[in-house]
């Protein structure tokens, strides 16, 4: 007979349920939201000194800052795709993540054996002006593929993945308030960050693309200053305690995005999957918090919705292993607009959607075309040992 209500719950998760729930009051995170737009996270309306941002980064909660970039002037040129596009110049190649359908390093069906897999993206070498091209294909819905770019290694200030440094020389051309853009004053990372942590970010990154890419639910070990500068972001976030109710204990073999091949040996457009190594594989999240709980992909992670109301709950089964993510408190989230700037603490599960802006051109022989960007830069700064001790002491299964 089915099982319903409380006796086919596990008692241990439903102890981690409800330090989930105290650990959120301790810490002032809501239980849920009704709207991305409510009083959580804290909002600064400018950014912090070194001291209060130490503060907050001993707090371990997100925090939207306001300003943080409003001294350097050069990034306002940003929304001007045209600029963009000028600045880098015509000969200049950058590494691009070339997908189906936006979703890159993630969990998906094989479409040809349907096993569970993660696919890692194509990547290709192009000119910056074939990637506006691509994605003004995309903003338009005309793309086959998707592009983003999104390279994450530092690729403001390291050449191996294209060279960027003409975007660097703008994000370093900055004026502090009542303080002449020199040479001395010229710098990339944020001050504040900087001296409150006592190190300079491990990488600096630019991430370009539309509305067509999204992030799978993962989380970093670094401190993570993310800022917008057009269009918007939307993280859907799980504190780091939260983790045990996620899902993350199989490995899936790992998967990598290559052109096909046509039948006289020419390279086609189309893109298929290929073992990236026979014997790879990797840890994931499986679930996606933008979804219903009983949404295909996470149904399989779910006995029961805890979060729902008696009459809006949903028939229940008994418990295993695997359901997990039915005990987790609802997902929240935080959209970081254009001139907004996200402290996202190292450790926070995080899954991000993006929305481009819209900029219609008229291009000869075109007509009037979109060629509207999501466009960001962040700063991951390595965390102290310190942190790391105290992000295994949140884990809500070490015993208190």
């Amino acid at each position: 007979m089915e099982q319903t209500g409380d006796d086919c719950d596990d008692p241990f998760l439903l102890l981690l349920r409800d330090r989930a729930i105290q650990s959120r009051k301790r810490q002032g995170i809501p239980f849920a939201q009704d709207s991305p737009t409510q009083d959580w996270p804290q909002r600064l309306a400018q950014p912090p000194s070194a001291s209060e941002f130490g503060e907050i980064i001993e707090q371990h909660v997100p925090v939207l800052i306001d300003d943080c970039v409003r001294h350097r002037s050069q990034l306002a040129k940003w929304k001007d795709t045209s600029y963009v596009e000028t600045c880098m110049g015509p000969d200049r190649s950058v590494v691009v993540a070339i997908t189906p359908d936006g979703r890159a390093d993630d969990i998906i069906e094989h479409p040809e054996h349907g096993n569970v897999v993660f696919a890692l993206p194509l990547e290709v070498q192009i000119s910056f002006s074939e990637l506006l091209k691509r994605l003004s294909r995309q903003a338009q819905g005309q793309a086959d593929t998707i592009a983003y770019l999104q390279s994450q290694n530092s690729n403001l200030s390291v050449q191996e993945y294209g060279d960027l440094s003409p975007l660097m020389r703008d994000l370093e051309s900055h004026t502090d308030a009542g303080q002449l853009d020199t040479k001395e004053s010229r710098r990339s990372d944020l001050s504040w960050a900087t001296e409150a942590i006592g190190r300079a970010p491990e990488a600096t990154n630019i991430w370009i693309g539309t509305s067509a890419s999204r992030t799978s639910m993962h989380r970093d070990y670094y401190e993570n200053l993310f800022t917008v500068i057009r269009g918007w972001k939307e993280f859907t976030v799980y504190p780091p305690a939260e983790g045990c109710f996620l899902c993350d204990d199989d490995e899936f073999p790992l998967y990598r995005y290559v052109y096909d091949t046509a039948p006289d040996g020419s390279t086609s457009a189309h893109l298929r999957l290929r073992k990236d190594d026979e014997d790879a594989t990797t840890r994931w999240i499986p679930i996606d918090p933008t979804l219903p709980k009983h949404a295909k992909r996470n149904a399989p992670f779910v006995h029961r919705d805890l979060n729902m109301t008696s009459s809006q709950q949903l028939p229940s089964r008994r418990h295993a292993s695997c359901t997990k993510y039915g005990y987790a408190l609802p997902a929240l989230k935080i959209r970081v607009h254009e001139g907004e700037t996200l402290y996202l603490p190292s450790g926070w599960f995080h899954h991000v959607a993006q929305q481009q802006d819209v900029q219609v051109e008229n291009i000869d022989g075109q007509g009037a075309v979109d060629r509207g960007l999501c466009l960001c830069i962040n700063w991951w700064y390595e965390i102290s040992d310190d942190m790391a001790i105290h992000l295994e002491e949140t884990d809500l299964t070490v015993p208190t």
